[in-house]
């Protein structure tokens, strides 16, 4: 009876555990599943669909909608001098914005490295233009740039100009704001990245360094940069991909002004053919080859980022 008990217990126990067994497997596909329907109805779809309509007239009314072939690209690469316009305007925000960003960033991050109280607490504040959605931190720096706005107010006070400047009457004034406003959003995010890069660097090595006679400055060169090399390329990589993104922080800030001068090409895509946003019927077919035409070039961009990425890695 004793021995009839223990294998009932053993029957028992073994059901047990695979019922439970089942159903961490039934969890373990519902977590697979959820990401994998997000990416195929909010990803893969709408590709697949951008991708179709690229070679058509397609204004969203079936009767005027119309297969063109090619015409929509051909159009793009001969007639549409705003489009690339909008590329040189990108490439020039990038080149202003991603210098002060990192050095800002990284400089700020060395800092905070230091093992004081209010570290934290430092971390915390600079993280908050993270919390802001774009959108707001738009607003928020439109105002404080406009013609009787806090920064023309400030200046006057103490005396810098005499007369209020008109941030938005120039291109060149106007990308000065952009570029203020574009490393203040990012600035919370990149100097989270930095300070965990940091704190991975074994301290035995700036301890050795220092008996060595080393410097400080020898020690960031030759010690802090080597060892976050790895992820100071994935934060430059990261940092050159969303500004060549860079849409609605332009479209609410200036809108392309002056006279669209100041149009990137993801503001000058939905300010003209992204249907909510455009003013008008707009050829949506048209703005699917735009944003085919520009993911091809940002995977250019990263292909070239990641043969750079590999020689600076043989170097260090």
């Amino acid at each position: 009876m004793a021995i009839a008990n223990i294998k009932t217990r053993k029957q028992g126990v073994g059901k047990i555990r695979s019922a439970e067994a089942k159903s961490n497997e039934r969890q373990c596909y519902l977590l697979l599943a959820l990401p994998l329907i997000g990416f195929f109805v909010f990803t893969l779809y709408p590709m697949l669909w951008s991708m179709s309509k690229a070679f058509y007239y397609y204004d969203q009314i079936p009767s005027n909608t119309k297969f063109v072939g090619l015409e929509n690209f051909i159009d793009l690469f001969t007639n549409n001098k705003a489009y690339w316009q909008a590329w040189i305007t990108t490439l020039q925000f990038t080149i202003y914005k991603l210098p002060f960003e990192m050095i800002m960033t990284l400089g700020l991050a060395l800092l905070m490295s230091k093992k004081v109280k209010i570290a934290g607490l430092f971390r915390t504040v600079y993280f908050m233009p993270c919390v802001i959605s774009v959108a707001l931190s738009s607003v928020i720096f439109s105002n404080l740039f406009q013609y009787f706005g806090f920064f023309n107010d400030i200046l006057l006070k103490i005396g810098l100009i005499s007369s209020p400047i008109d941030w938005f009457a120039t291109k060149g004034a106007a990308m000065t704001v952009l570029t203020i406003g574009g490393v203040w959003s990012a600035f919370g995010i990149n100097v989270l990245y930095f300070s965990a890069a940091l704190t991975n660097v074994p301290d035995e090595l700036y301890e050795a360094a220092e008996l060595d006679g080393v410097n400080a400055f020898q020690k960031f060169i030759y010690i802090t940069i080597p060892m976050i090399a790895p992820v100071f390329q994935t934060i430059l990589l990261l940092g050159i991909n969303g500004t060549l993104q860079t849409g609605e922080y332009v479209l609410v800030m200036t809108n392309g002004a002056p006279g669209g001068t100041t149009n990137t090409v993801g503001s000058l895509m939905l300010s003209e053919f992204v249907p909510g946003f455009a003013s008008g019927s707009v050829n949506v077919g048209y703005g699917c080859a735009m944003a085919i035409i520009n993911s091809i070039i940002f995977g250019v961009v990263a292909v070239l980022f990641n043969k750079l990425s590999a020689k600076m890695q043989n170097i260090y």
